[in-house]
């Protein structure tokens, strides 16, 4: 996202308080656009369908929504890396013409795997007719396209239009979720929603093929990727797969509740770390517009030093440029979610409070809280040592991320309530002191690890 978040950074150096209320909202809105505006949305339609529909069905759209976005994410997962990197190549050499292509490629695909994978899930759920099922498909595989089209998006000029088409969309399905549900319950729940995340899915597809114009090529180039960069498959497949595999266990475990058919959820620690992940956003906003451009600056400085086969007293010169801008960046935003995670925590339960949430989720609210911290601050260490090519270990502290959250879940489940939550408090706890270590090992050899890593002969 460094190409975005250098244009919005001129609202921080150039706009002046209004400027930097913009860039604010700017970089909120692309960083967290499609979970804020979900949240946004369920908040409006949640309060909407009270006295309308039953609780079960309640139930029911909330589980539409949220299976979606998590099995959605899973299977993005597994080729959002490789295309990123075959983006990013692309970028670097300035060829713009397989893009339109590509994605129309992989957007055909995940079309034909989600209306597969939809088609089979629910056909266990009898709760839904099958007009609902069909708008549910819909639902899911324009939540994957929308997943796919802000990888491509993430070097796009008009950036106003990416916003815009998330919040026409989201207005789109507050509305008419509201008012096609006030006449047909659950099923106008379900089909204003759909009609609204599908929308957003059509603006932010006609928006990249609008940034891209000129020659087009078809080419298959890409798939090339998965095989030569095949630990980036599992890199991101882990980390979604650690982001839900706790909520699975609540879901299915023993203190989970059927739905209907394989929908189950467990209301209170879903409630619980949904707000606790809400508290990370200015982080993301942060890491977008701060961080990563500052970092890339040096690091684009550093290469293009080798390549230019500058002296080693300005490698390490630059060196220390890294470092400190990675220090300086990274401080700045712990100092900033600290008081951000501070200040929530101490009033966690006024404000469960306030939205009249019971305070048995106040336990797994705070460790939520903490967690979701040490999690973005993992993920910023982990995706910084991307950028020096550490596939494989980023992989290990994911799949780490991924197994030891399900361990300590799955034996934390069975413990009072006041522990719920706990088990992903220790997994990102783990996981954050290892990407630390990592980083600093990495830091202070940048030279030997950058010199050593390439190849002696030649590549065929």
């Amino acid at each position: 996202m460094a190409g975005i978040g250098f244009r919005l950074k001129n609202y921080f150096n150039e706009g002046g308080i209004l400027g930097s209320i913009q860039g604010t909202l700017y970089s909120i809105i692309i960083s967290s656009g499609p979970w804020l505006i979900s949240v946004l949305t369920i908040a409006v339609v949640s309060y909407a369908a009270r006295g309308e529909i039953g609780v079960d069905d309640l139930y029911i759209f909330k589980s539409v929504i949220c299976y979606s976005y998590a099995v959605s994410l899973i299977l993005f997962g597994a080729i959002e890396m490789p295309i990123t990197r075959y983006i990013a190549d692309q970028l670097y050499n300035k060829d713009f013409t397989t893009f339109r292509s590509t994605f129309l490629y992989l957007s055909t695909l995940f079309v034909f795997v989600g209306a597969i994978i939809g088609a089979i899930f629910y056909s266990y759920i009898d709760a839904l007719t099958v007009y609902e099922k069909l708008f549910c498909i819909a639902f899911f595989c324009s939540v994957m396209i929308v997943w796919l089209t802000m990888i491509f998006l993430s070097a796009a000029k008009n950036y106003h239009q990416i916003i815009l088409s998330f919040l026409v969309g989201g207005l789109t399905s507050a509305f008419l979720s509201a008012l096609l549900g006030s006449y047909f319950q659950l099923s106008g729940y379900i089909i204003g929603y759909s009609i609204g995340q599908i929308l957003i899915a059509l603006l932010l597809s006609l928006n990249l093929f609008g940034e891209f114009q000129g020659l087009d090529y078809s080419s298959l180039e890409f798939t090339r990727y998965f095989k030569r960069h095949k630990t980036l498959v599992f890199v991101g497949l882990f980390y979604y797969l650690g982001i839900w595999v706790d909520k699975f266990i609540f879901w299915f475990g023993p203190n989970g509740k059927q739905v209907s058919g394989l929908f189950y959820t467990n209301q209170y620690y879903d409630t619980a770390m949904f707000f606790a992940y809400l508290s990370i956003v200015p982080s993301l906003a942060i890491f977008l517009v701060q961080v990563e451009t500052n970092f890339y600056t040096k690091y684009l400085y550093y290469f293009k030093a080798i390549q230019n086969k500058q002296p080693l007293d300005i490698l390490e010169e630059n060196t220390q440029q890294i470092i400190l801008s990675i220090k300086d960046s990274i401080y700045k935003l712990i100092k900033i979610q600290t008081g951000v995670t501070l200040v929530i925590w101490y009033f966690a339960e006024e404000i469960l409070e306030l939205l009249y949430l019971p305070s048995l989720m106040l336990s797994s609210f705070k460790y939520g809280l903490i967690g979701a911290f040490l999690q973005v601050l993992f993920l910023i260490i982990n995706i910084i040592l991307l950028y020096f090519l550490n596939h494989k270990r980023v992989l290990l502290h994911y799949f780490i991320f991924f197994i030891s959250n399900l361990i300590f879940t799955y034996t934390i489940q069975f413990a009072d309530y006041r522990y719920q939550g706990l088990g992903y408090l220790l997994s990102t706890m783990l996981v954050f002191v290892l990407s630390f270590f990592s980083l600093d090992k990495k830091l202070k050899d940048i030279n030997f690890y950058t010199f050593m890593g390439q190849p002696i002969g030649e590549e065929r």
